[in-house]
């Protein structure tokens, strides 16, 4: 029995002291009667213990035993412990409905407090005396070992020991085993494809995975015969174990031709046939010899004659000569021709030869090609800046729309040119575009 008043609950402890005052007073004026001995008497101090021990009796009924203080683990403390420890029986009822079957339903002391049957001072009183014993069978896993596998023909004994779980290991043999064509695992990467591993699981495999080559199961004709694909019926064909299809094929494929296989490896060229096949069949072939002995033909050899001799060099006026001059130049077409007189026509003359090579659609190569043959004669048509309209001058390769509207309005605003002094009113015209300029120009 504890005698500590604080393993009482709170309203027990009130009663309790109460009723130790009752005593105690009581005890005190029957001491101080018989010390003093006014009006004491033997009958006083007989009424004063009967009084005591009615108290107590009363208490008893009304508290019940002293609560007990002792460790105990909630996940399997029985109903009287409870009762032992200070609950009353509704109490020790409720825990043990909370608890049910579970053999974990108190993780930690702390958890006591979930109940609500139990008092603030009960749960105080409980948690310190209460511990949790980790009954947890936690199965040992077995250490996880590196080696080489073959993932389809590993067992699950093997993956356990790669470090899969047995759920994980018949997973992965499942999945092998409804495999369709070949082998479910052509490649390490495949593994990754397996939704019950986890992605460490996958890393740890592929690294060890090794998967042999497959070999290819060896072809063999459906009947050993000798014969000439030239002349090989289809029927014959179909007996080499080709079906009827591919045979159709191949006369196609040979057409009217006398001889269209030369070597036995011809047979390759005809693309619908079983490659597999065909390598069986190669060993069979056996070609007539051919029945013409007649020289094989020289191959013909084409030499360039030009229909027209070529002008001597420099002797080409680029301002004045006509197409046909110009196709007369070797590398010069009809097309080239056209372009570079019709440039000629739009720029106003060629000042130099070098300007025949900014005919567009004509290669710096060819134009390199072409200089020899070329020589320069002054611009046959100037340019009247003075009386030239906007569309006129904007026709010009080397001027542009904006530069076409500054002359026109500058002409218009302070009067003609009088000279290449006055171009330099406008801003579009530089020290650098000017010489180029010039030639094409008219002052009049």
């Amino acid at each position: 029995m504890d005698y500590r008043l604080g393993a009482y609950p709170r309203n027990q402890r009130l009663a309790l002291l109460a009723v130790l005052i009752v005593a105690v007073g009581c005890t005190w004026l029957t001491d101080f009667g018989l010390s003093f001995g006014d009006h004491a008497s033997a009958s006083s101090v007989a009424a004063a213990s009967s009084l005591r021990q009615s108290l107590m009796v009363q208490e008893r009924q009304q508290f019940g035993p002293v609560p007990e203080a002792f460790a105990f683990d909630p996940n399997t403390v029985s109903r009287e412990e409870l009762i032992r420890l200070g609950l009353s029986d509704k109490q020790a009822l409720s825990w043990l409905k909370f608890r049910g079957n579970r053999q974990n339903a108190f993780k930690s002391p702390e958890e006591i407090g979930k109940l609500f049957v139990l008092s603030r001072d009960d749960k105080a009183r409980l948690i310190p005396l209460a511990y949790v014993a980790d009954t947890a069978k936690k199965r040992a896993r077995p250490q996880v070992q590196s080696f080489a596998f073959d993932p389809n023909t590993v067992s699950a004994q093997d993956l356990e020991r790669l470090g899969l779980s047995p759920k994980q290991a018949v997973a992965l043999i499942n999945y092998r085993s409804k495999a369709k064509y070949g082998r479910a695992f052509r490649k390490a990467e495949d593994l990754r494809r397996l939704g019950t591993l986890s992605d460490q699981q996958k890393d740890h495999l592929i690294g060890l995975a090794e998967i042999p080559p497959e070999e290819p199961e060896p072809v063999v004709a459906a009947l050993q015969f000798s014969f000439d694909p030239n002349t090989i019926s289809a029927d014959s064909f179909q007996l080499l174990g080709f079906p009827a299809w591919q045979a159709k094929s191949l006369l196609r494929y040979r057409g009217d031709r006398a001889i269209t296989f030369r070597r036995a490896t011809d047979l390759r060229r005809v693309k619908s046939l079983d490659s597999a096949l065909v390598e069986a069949v190669i060993p069979l072939v056996r070609l007539a010899p051919p029945t013409s002995t007649a020289p094989a033909a020289a191959p013909t050899t084409y030499t360039y004659k030009p229909k027209v001799p070529p002008p001597p060099p420099g002797s080409v006026d680029i301002n004045t000569a006509d197409t046909s001059v110009w196709k007369s130049i070797p590398g010069i077409g009809s097309y080239r021709a056209k372009r570079i007189v019709r440039f000629r026509e739009v720029l106003g003359g060629f000042v130099s030869v070098n300007q025949v090579g900014e005919t567009r659609g004509l290669p710096d190569s060819t134009f390199q090609a072409i200089m020899p043959y070329l020589k320069a004669s002054p611009v046959p048509r100037p340019l009247v800046i003075n009386r030239a309209t906007y569309d006129e001058l904007k026709r010009h390769p080397y001027i542009n729309r904006n530069l076409a509207n500054s002359i026109v309005k500058n002409r218009e605003k302070f009067g003609r040119f009088n000279g290449p002094e006055d171009l330099r009113r406008l801003r579009l015209i530089t020290d650098k575009n000017l010489p180029t300029l010039l030639p094409y120009f008219s002052f009049e």
